[in-house]
């Protein structure tokens, strides 16, 4: 049986279905370049379904057309995270996606993609500080949400432009960490080497290793006085993870040549862990890390972290962060005239320049002698 059923007129593209306006335009398929009839509707009257339909016309007259999707951007980002989740570092990637979990997704999650005004972005950054969260910490979420929302615009045209890039991030004000001095360094030392993971600490000060590499070092990493760093051990959540790869030096991988005395304290702690194993027989598990547990096992990533701090107290001296060990040792050596190329080696950095960007406030004593220094340097003339 034939059904009767009203014909739509279409005119100059526009169409009213008895209750709402529609447009349609072709468009090209990104595939086959051929143009299918897309059809946008829901306006409540013809001026406003004018309005959009010549704002795609000129989208796609200057190559800016972007197909409507209703995808949120809480679906986005969850989309975008998965996508990207093998590029990443399992620290990176724990920690973007906590980022979405507790910062963007809350703040964001709901509105439709293509409606996210820069407006939305500045009301988040002003949610957030007040919280209150640290300027960086909401710079940082920024940055997430701008690196997404890129992919929107570069890969998926679901944007036409990216309304993150539109708003300023916050940022905190500089803060240049305030070191211990050398003197404090050997205070702290001393007490720490009472502790069986004393050794620890001084391998960091001394050779500028960090925290995940020294916790996935092996005995077989030393070669004599020669120590290769070429493993990362950390913490993705609730996974350990231990890495093929570190910061710095070629293909992920640095040697660094250890001092005699760091060497002779490097095999007092290789019989301490010796004794330990004895003592404890068929309990002791061997896994060949130089720093474990009385057990054998392993150390806890967070571990060297949580006893830097006690230590730390212990020997009476101001916080400061375990990660400053390495800015400490680049300030010595810096003082002591040792290039920079050789410093960034040490610390792992690949460039050069972000040990001197990093390191630059640290110098103040070596500009207040530079004039000096070079006119003693040069004699006397007159």
């Amino acid at each position: 049986m034939a059904t009767n059923r009203k014909k739509i007129t279409v005119k100059n593209g526009i169409s009213f279905s008895g209750k709402t306006y529609s447009y349609v335009l072709r468009v090209p398929d990104p595939d086959t370049g051929k143009t299918k009839p897309r059809w946008v509707g829901g306006f409540s009257t013809e001026k406003q379904a004018k309005i959009e339909r010549d704002k795609a016309r000129l989208a796609l007259a200057t190559n800016t057309y972007v197909i409507v999707n209703q995808i949120t951007v809480g679906e986005y980002l969850d989309n975008w995270i998965e996508l990207h989740a093998h590029q990443l570092k399992p620290t990176t990637l724990s920690k973007y996606r906590s980022y979405l979990r507790l910062y963007l997704k809350p703040g964001l999650g709901r509105i439709k993609l293509q409606d996210l005004k820069p407006s939305h972005v500045q009301t988040l950054y002003g949610q957030l500080l007040e919280k209150p969260l640290a300027p960086s910490t909401v710079h940082y979420a920024g940055s997430i949400l701008k690196l997404a929302l890129k992919y929107a615009v570069d890969v998926d045209g679901l944007l036409a432009t990216n309304p993150v890039s539109k708003v300023q991030t916050p940022k905190g004000a500089s803060v240049t960490p305030d070191l211990w001095n050398k003197d404090e360094l050997n205070q702290f030392l001393k007490v720490a080497s009472e502790h069986r993971l004393g050794f620890y600490f001084r391998l960091s000060a001394y050779t500028g290793a960090r925290r995940g590499e020294l916790c996935a070092l092996r005995w077989s990493d030393f070669d004599g006085a020669l120590l290769t760093i070429s493993k990362s051990r950390v913490k993705a959540g609730n996974q350990v993870l231990e890495l093929n790869s570190t910061k710095g030096g070629t293909n992920g991988k640095r040697t660094v040549k250890v001092d005699t005395d760091t060497m002779e304290l490097l095999k007092a702690h290789r019989r301490r862990q010796f004794q330990e194993r004895m003592a404890l027989g068929e309990c002791w598990t061997d896994t060949g890390y130089v720093f474990v547990r009385e057990d054998g096992l392993p150390i806890d990533c967070h571990t060297p972290t949580h006893l830097f701090k006690k230590l730390g107290r212990l020997a009476g001296l101001k916080p400061i962060r375990l990660h400053d060990l390495g800015p400490l040792r680049a300030v010595e050596l810096l003082r002591l005239g040792i290039p920079l190329h050789v410093v960034a080696h040490r610390l792992g950095h690949r460039d050069a320049m972000v040990t001197a960007t990093i390191y630059a406030h640290v110098t103040d004593q070596q500009i207040e002698t530079a004039s000096e220094t070079f006119a003693l340097a040069m004699g006397s003339v007159r």
